[in-house]
This record gives structure tokens, C-alpha cells and sequence, in this order.
């Protein structure tokens, strides 16, 4: 039984047709033909048996159409076999059986079961037979041919139905298949399908209906059932359904919100189709997408677009990107205004080439030019390397900022391949913070007060010097210039009187040498001087120096006059460091010192030796004193009257295992320069205390007896030394007044105010002060005066003179007349002729000591003396 919707083929026509076939001809047989005519002849009962089998194949195909199945092959032998048993039929004269009914039937049922050329062949041969049956019972040729005809007529007629139902079949299968791929996507799809006839009635919807806005296909067929949309989105979603339903084959597309069934919104993007015309459609279609997901990152992205655009504009930085052939993609606000632009657009697409040249002048477009093409090659190397530059530095981008200072660094730009396709730039204008830091490396390498390079920058410029030395053979001269008594300026007149002074010879110094020599305050007020000169002429332009810096300078309405002294030292291949040359030139200096100062003295291996021996006699000073290497000795005072001692001079004296008996000339300025006078001083004091009570107890003659100790000003200034005294005077309970302290003139002079104040301090404890090497120094009557002391001693270079010198007679003269005006004794030192004895007495002077006397002893040999009660000649 064929049910609805079956496909009826060719194979299920000949399935029915064959059997009924078969069953007509078996009932034809049975009824019409001869029943003795039948059981007689054998070929009648093979034909009968093989009909009966015939029809038990027929039916069993008609029952059982999967199981009883044949081939082409099968279908042939049994047209064969039908033709036969009609063939049989005929000519045995069954009844009344033509075989004209018969093979039509043949002829238009089997060709439904045999498809191509084939059945064509069969047709033939059905309709053979029957020319052949027709002969064989000797029917006229014309009853033959009108057999034929309805025979091939079927047959044909058979053939071109089998074609149709092939076709048919064909087209239903393909139909099917359509049905069924358009079902599968319409339901495997994230998408809504929807179509709705010319009336808005539904015709077809998808699962996906449900996925998307919750509702099933049974809630949007109802009649009464719409769709909420957002009324922000209602009027141009409705205006746009409107246009498609009158619109035949328009498109619109639709993006609106519609209300989900759980309550909120989604966002759908519509496409409707109107399809009314087509006529297997007639309706229009609509595929509806949930966009939410899409909407909402589109906002997010429009979001963090608008943000990069603010970070980018807001930033003072200038921001830009290429592409990797070196076009302009992203440029922001700060980069834009630097080249004359106001928004982004002119710039995009564009090589640096273009976009500095485009606004500059004829004048600027050779620097913009190389400006453009420096940084497109930057770019471009970044692309090609897939490496960073970082803190490029450049002065000025353009012409308007040509003293600014910009810091760029540069980023490969990759995508999700890591292959990199542009370049990021940032640069940021670092003027202040780059001026910032050239003030601080000026600072660090300046004097802040006369702007000159300092100690440190002059040492790198030395280095330098040295390179360029061994590498060029250059000449280098250093001449270190030492403003002589400068401290007393500024104890005088005040340290801002003092810097004043300093500004003044510093341009005075700038001024008289060339431009192209080194300039350098090297301390206080001590500067240093480079020079590409040989020693010649480096004595020329220190010769220079002292002429401009001696002259007079006139400072807040007063007058003061400075005087240098200068070192010349010449660069040689001994010299390693800044520090060695430094070092040569300093001693130089000092040299120039010792001879006299406001002069300048040249560099030579002898004051190195000194200078060396000097530095290692100061390390063995400093351990002198605990390993027990000082000792003192005695020279007496002898009163020139009646040769009787009155007192005695403590002198030190130093022997060293290293470097055997030294001179106190030598070793006294060491320790005067290393502060090591000071416990050496003190010291020395109570030696000279000690033993003074010693002679006194020992011998009473000499209850009046003087010990002179020289007290160096570093001693004097110091704050513990008027307590150190006192303290010295109570352990050894000796008469102040048989201690005298002696104080040189040129130290006590160095700072008189100080001077004065110490010593009266000094002369409240009821001790004897003396001025020793009175007439060298450089006294001033009014601070002399103030010195609270008992006794001036008048220096040997004086009293050598005496009766050989008129002038130094002279000098003698006036400072006994001085000494006699202010009531001070006065004591002759290095008195070695009985003239000179003579001169003094009948001057006036009646204390002296000297080799005449003796020269300095020890402390046995004084206490020989003193026991012996000697006296010596004075006539």
C-alpha cells in the first residue's frame, strides 16, 4: 500500500502490473481456453506450469518487494519466458488466445523495469514475437502490421513513463534533500528565521527563537502576539518594516532592541527579505542575529578609543605611529601642534619627509630635510631590527625649539604573528630637566662663587691633557697660583669682602690670559692655570699674572693689595695622573714661598726630592715624640755687664734613626704644617718646667733663674692652651714669672687682635713674654704697642752686622730706643765677636747669648755651669 507523500516509481508499477498481468492471462487461460487442449499437449502444460510460476514470482515481488528482487538480467529472461508461454499459447490454439492483448501488455509493462537502450531492445523483441506468432498461424500481413503498432506504442509509451517517474523520483529525492539541509541549518544556526505571509501571519520560525529572546514557536503564532521593542528604537524599526512590506524584492536591515521574556534587553540586528513575488517563498523573510555581545564590545572599544584618544591628546608627550614603510598611522594633539597641524587627518599617510617640509620655509627646508630623514631612517631601522631606541637625545625638532632638548625611544610594533608591521615614538620635551642637570653637572664641576671650573673638573682636564699628550705629543704647562696672606683679608675685612677681592682677580686673571687656556679655582684662594705653552713661556704668562693681580684693588671704598705666589710645573711622560702634576706644580708654588714670595718659581727634580723627603719626615714626626727621638737643649742668657748666666733658651732638637740629627730649621715647619707642634709644644713646656724647678732647688744662688720656650702661634690659638699652662705651672709649682714664653714677630702678627687677647690672658698668670726675631716680621707700631711683653729679643742677622754695617748699627739702634720708650728688656741673639758684645753694650743692650758665650748644651753640661758658678769674659 502506498502511503501519503510516497514517491510512486516505475519499479512499484511494474511490481502491481506484472502480477495482475499474470493472473489475467492464468484466469484467461482457464476460462476461455480448450481444458483438453490444455491437459493433452505437453507444450500446453510447460507453458500453463510456467505462467502458474510466473504468477507465484509476481506475487511474491508484490508481497515481499526487499526480499524477492531482480536484476536486469532476471527481468529480461522472464520477458523471455512470457514471450514464450504467449508464443505457446497461440500456436496451440489455446481457446480463442491472440496474442495481441497479451504482448501489448508485455510491451507496456517491462520496460518500466529495464531502463536505457535496453528496453528499446526489449520492445523489439516483444513486438518480434508477434510478427513471428502471426505468421506462424498464417495471419495476412496487414492483420500483422496492425499488431505491431499497438504493441510498439505501448512499449514506447512504457519507456517515456518510466522516464517521467525517474524524473519525478529524482526531483522529489533532490526536494527532499533541500527540505531536509535547510531544516538542519535553520536549526543549527545562532540566527532567527522567521517568514511571515503578505499579512504578518507566521509561516515558518526556527529553534533559535527561543535561544535568543526566550519565546517558543508556539507563543509568536498566536495572532495577538508582538514583540516588545525599546521605544528609543520603535519608530525606525517600524518605519523600516513598513518600507519592506511595500517594497517588492527591497532589503532593509534593522538594529533595535527587543524586550527578552525574562524581562530585559537584547539588542537584534534584523534583515528582511521581501520575497512576496517569488512564488515558492510568497513571504517575507527575516533573519534576526542577537548582536548584544557585538553592541556591547563596539561600545567598549568606542569607549577605550575615546580613552586612548584622551590619553593620547592629553598627553604633553608627543605620540606618534608608522607603518612599516614609514607612513604616519596615529599621530596625538601634542605632535600635531609641533609641525603646524590641527587634527590627525592631514598627517595620516604621510612620510616624515612630507610632514616636515610642508611648512617649512625656503631657509628651513635643507635642516628639515636632514631633521626628516634622520628620523625616518630611525623608524625604519626599528621595523627592520624588531629592536627598541631607547633615550635617543636630541637639541630642537624644529626652528621654533631649536634650544629645547627632546628624549624619543622607540618600539617595534608586532601583531598576533609577532611579525612587526610599524613603529611607536614617544618623545618628550626634557628641557627643564636636562637643564636641571647640566646646572647641577656646572655645579659640580664650578666654583659657585667665581664661576671657574673646580678641583674635580680641573683633574678630568688634566686626564684629558695626559691622553692627548701620549697620543699628539702636546706641550702642557700648569702654573698653580697661591694668593700670598689672603686670610688675613678676610680676618680684616670680612669673608664678603673677601669673595669681592676674589671676583675682581678672577677677572683680572681671565683677562690677561688667552681664551683658549684653562682656568680653574683650585681651593680658597688658589687657582690653577692650563696652558699649550712651553716652560718659557709659562714664566711669561705667570710674570703677567703677578703684575695684574699685585695692582691695587679698590673693594667698598678700600684699598687692599694681593699679592700670589706661583708654581710652574711642565707635563712629562713621569706624570700618570692629574694628582702628580698637581703635586709638582704645588711644590713649585711653595718654593716660590720660601724665596720670598709675589714671584714664580719653576718645577725641577731637586724640589721633588725635597718635597718627598719633606712628606716622609712628616709621617716620622708624627711617631717621634712616643718613641722617645726628642730631646732639648740648654743655651744660656748671659748678662753682658758682668758675664754672669741669668736664665736659659729650651731648644729642640730631633734625632731620627732613619734620618739621623735633623735641624730644627727643617722639622719645625713640618710640625708647625702638620699640627704636630701643638703636643710636641706642650711637651717641650713642661720639660722646660721640670727642670727649671730642678736647678732652682739644686741651686739657691740661682733662685732667679729665666727658662725661655718658643710657643708657635698654631699653639698659641689653640683654646686648651691658656688651661694646658696653667695646668703645666700647678704639677710642677714653678714662679710664673721664671717661665718665658717667646712668640716670633711674623706669627704674632699673623693675627694680632687674637694675639693680643691670648697673651694678656697669658700675662694675667704672671709669666714673662718675649717677641723673638724682633725687626723681621712686618709689625705695625700700633698693634706692637698692645703686646703685653716684657722682652725683645733683636735677631742675629741684625747684630752680625754690628761694627761691619752701618745700617744694621742703625736698625739696633732705633729698636733699643723703641724697647727703652716702652720699657721692655731687650737680648741680643747669635753674639759670636767679642765686637759685636762690645757694639751692644755701648748701645745700650746688656743681655745676649750666642756662641760666644756657648752654644746650646746639654742639661748635665748646663748643671756643670750653673754648680761652677761661672762667669763670663765681657771685657
Amino acid at each position: 500500500m502506498l502511503h501519503a507523500g510516497t514517491v510512486i516509481t516505475r519499479n512499484e508499477i511494474f511490481r502491481v502490473a506484472s502480477l495482475f498481468l499474470y493472473m489475467a492471462m492464468l484466469i484467461h487461460v482457464t476460462l476461455i481456453g480448450d481444458p483438453h487442449l490444455l491437459i493433452a499437449s505437453d507444450p500446453m502444460l510447460i507453458a500453463s506450469g510456467m505462467l502458474a510460476m510466473l504468477l507465484l514470482v509476481g506475487l511474491g515481488r508484490y508481497t515481499w518487494p526487499a526480499v524477492v528482487t531482480y536484476g536486469k538480467t532476471r527481468i529480461l529472461f522472464e520477458l523471455l519466458v512470457i514471450n514464450a508461454v504467449i508464443a505457446t499459447f497461440t500456436l496451440q490454439g489455446a481457446g480463442s488466445i491472440l496474442p495481441l492483448p497479451w504482448l501489448i501488455g508485455v510491451a507496456g509493462i517491462f520496460p518500466l523495469a529495464i531502463v536505457g537502450p535496453v528496453a528499446y531492445l526489449a520492445v523489439a523483441c516483444v513486438a518480434a514475437c508477434g510478427l513471428l506468432v502471426n505468421h506462424w498461424v498464417h495471419a495476412p500481413i496487414s492483420t500483422a502490421l496492425t499488431l505491431l503498432y499497438p504493441t510498439v506504442f505501448a512499449g514506447l509509451l512504457a519507456q517515456l513513463l518510466s522516464d517521467a517517474l525517474d524524473v519525478k523520483r529524482l526531483a522529489m529525492r533532490q526536494a527532499q534533500v533541500h527540505d531536509r539541509r535547510f531544516e538542519a541549518l535553520a536549526q543549527a544556526t545562532r540566527h532567527i528565521f522567521l517568514i511571515f505571509d503578505g499579512h504578518w501571519r507566521l509561516k515558518f520560525v526556527n529553534h533559535a527563537l527561543e535561544n535568543v529572546i526566550g519565546f517558543t514557536e508556539q507563543e509568536i503564532a498566536r495572532s495577538d502576539f508582538q514583540i516588545e521593542v525599546h521605544p528609543d528604537d520603535r519608530v525606525a524599526h517600524q518605519e523600516a518594516l513598513r518600507t519592506l512590506r511595500r517594497t517588492p524584492g527591497s532589503v532593509v536591515v534593522s538594529r533595535h532592541r527587543s524586550r527578552h521574556k525574562a524581562g530585559h534587553w537584547v539588542w537584534l540586528e534584523t534583515r528582511g527579505y521581501n520575497m512576496l513575488s517569488d512564488d515558492v517563498i510568497d513571504g517575507l523573510v527575516f533573519s534576526v542575529e542577537d548582536v548584544t555581545a557585538r553592541i556591547n564590545a563596539e561600545e567598549k572599544l568606542e569607549q577605550e578609543h575615546t580613552l586612548l584618544r584622551a590619553v593620547l591628546d592629553l598627553n604633553p608627550s608627543m605620540i606618534y605611529a608608522k607603518d612599516a614603510d614609514g607612513r604616519f598611522t596615529i599621530s596625538n594633539l601634542a605632535f600635531q601642534r609641533r609641525f603646524g597641524y590641527t587634527s590627525e587627518a592631514p598627517l595620516r599617510g604621510r612620510t616624515a619627509y612630507e610632514v616636515f617640509l610642508l611648512h617649512a620655509t625656503a631657509e628651513e627646508r635643507v635642516a628639515a630635510y636632514d631633521k626628516a630623514d634622520e628620523l625616518h631612517r630611525q623608524d625604519l631601522l626599528v621595523v627592520k631590527s624588531g629592536q627598541s631606541m631607547e633615550d635617543l637625545e636630541v637639541q630642537g625638532i624644529w626652528e621654533t625649539d631649536s634650544r629645547s632638548w627632546f628624549r624619543t625611544n622607540k618600539y617595534p610594533l608586532r601583531d598576533a604573528h609577532d611579525t612587526v608591521t610599524g613603529v611607536l615614538a614617544i618623545t618628550r620635551d626634557v628641557t627643564d630637566r636636562k637643564e636641571y642637570e647640566m646646572r647641577l653637572e656646572h655645579q659640580a664641576l664650578h666654583d659657585p662663587l667665581t664661576g671657574l671650573p673646580n678641583r674635580r673638573y680641573l683633574l678630568k682636564k688634566i686626564g684629558e691633557g695626559i691622553v692627548d699628550f701620549r697620543v699628539k705629543q702636546i706641550k702642557l704647562a700648569m702654573l698653580f697660583v697661591d694668593l700670598d696672606f689672603f686670610k688675613s683679608v678676610n680676618d680684616t675685612h670680612g669673608h664678603d669682602f673677601g669673595d669681592k677681592c676674589l671676583l675682581e682677580l678672577t677677572r683680572r686673571i681671565t683677562t690677561d690670559l688667552p681664551a683658549a687656556d684653562f682656568i680653574a679655582r683650585f681651593g680658597g684662594n688658589e687657582f690653577v692655570v692650563l696652558s699649550n705653552a712651553s716652560l718659557l713661556q709659562a714664566n711669561t704668562k705667570a710674570q703677567g699674572l703677578l703684575r695684574a693681580i699685585s695692582q691695587p684693588l679698590i673693594v667698598d671704598d678700600v684699598v687692599v693689595k694681593i699679592q700670589a705666589s706661583i708654581g710652574i710645573a711642565l707635563l712629562t711622560g713621569e706624570h700618570r695622573t692629574g694628582s702628580d702634576l698637581l703635586r709638582d706644580a704645588d711644590a713649585a708654588m711653595y718654593q716660590a714661598k720660601d724665596r720670598g714670595r709675589n714671584r714664580a718659581e719653576i718645577f725641577d727634580a731637586a724640589l721633588q726630592t725635597n718635597r718627598t723627603r719633606r712628606a716622609q719626615m712628616d709621617v716620622a714626626l708624627r711617631f717621634a715624640l712616643e718613641r722617645h727621638e726628642l730631646s732639648v737643649a740648654y743655651q744660656p742668657k748671659v748678662s753682658i755687664l758682668d758675664g754672669s748666666v741669668t736664665g736659659f733658651e729650651l731648644l729642640l732638637r730631633w734625632t731620627s734613626p732613619e734620618y739621623g740629627r735633623i735641624s730644627p730649621v727643617e722639622f719645625i715647619s713640618i710640625a708647625e704644617t702638620s699640627g704636630q707642634i701643638v703636643p710636641i709644644g706642650l711637651w717641650v713646656l713642661e720639660q722646660a718646667c721640670l727642670q727649671l724647678r730642678d736647678w732652682q732647688a739644686r741651686f739657691p744662688a740661682y733662685q732667679h733663674l729665666t727658662m725661655a720656650v718658643n710657643v708657635s702661634m698654631r699653639q698659641l690659638l689653640q683654646s686648651s692652651f691658656l688651661s694646658d699652662v696653667t695646668e703645666v705651672l700647678k704639677r710642677t709649682r714653678i714662679a710664673p714669672q721664671s717661665l718665658e714664653l717667646e712668640l716670633t714677630e711674623t706669627s704674632a702678627m699673623a693675627n694680632p687682635l687674637q694675639t693680643i687677647e691670648n697673651l694678656t690672658q697669658l700675662k694675667k698668670l704672671g709669666l714673662r713674654l718675649a717677641l723673638d726675631d724682633f725687626g723681621t716680621g712686618y709689625s705695625s707700631l700700633a698693634y706692637l704697642q698692645k703686646l703685653p711683653i716684657d722682652v725683645l729679643k733683636i735677631d742675629k742677622a741684625f747684630v752680625f752686622g754690628l761694627g761691619n754695617n752701618a745700617s744694621d748699627t742703625e736698625i739696633v739702634r732705633l729698636i733699643l730706643a723703641l724697647a727703652q720708650t716702652m720699657q721692655l728688656e731687650t737680648i741680643a741673639e747669635g753674639i759670636e765677636t767679642s765686637e759685636q758684645m762690645a757694639e751692644l753694650k755701648s748701645l745700650g743692650c746688656f743681655n745676649g747669648q750666642g756662641y760666644l758665650f756657648l752654644p746650646p748644651v746639654t742639661a748635665s753640661e748646663a748643671e756643670e755651669l750653673l754648680s761652677s758658678g761661672r762667669k763670663f769674659p765681657v771685657d
